[in-house]
């Protein structure tokens, strides 16, 4: 039974982790020389974080150049090691 308990609780955690979900926020500062971001972001239900400004690490793929402070983004997020890293960003229409 805990076997049984333990691949089912496995499964969804990887589900969880395959899809991060899209999270709003607001530019608030870019560091494009350190591929960094700070965000004014919602509720991240994933890992149960409450609303806040913060600096994220951004994935290499993504070109902070194109965002301004002020803008509206959505985003998602991997957690490894307790640090958070951007690996999806697109603005909000």
């Amino acid at each position: 039974m805990k076997y049984v308990l333990l691949v089912l609780f496995s499964f969804f955690t990887l589900t969880a982790h395959a899809n991060p979900e899209w999270v709003k926020a607001e530019v608030v500062r870019i560091d494009a020389s350190r591929q960094r971001i700070v965000l004014k972001h919602e509720y991240i239900p994933s890992i149960k974080m409450a609303p806040m400004t913060m600096r994220f690490d951004v994935a290499k793929e993504i070109s902070l150049e194109k965002y301004r402070p002020g803008e509206k983004v959505r985003f998602q997020i991997k957690e490894a090691g307790g640090d958070l890293t951007v690996i999806a960003m697109e603005p909000l229409k």
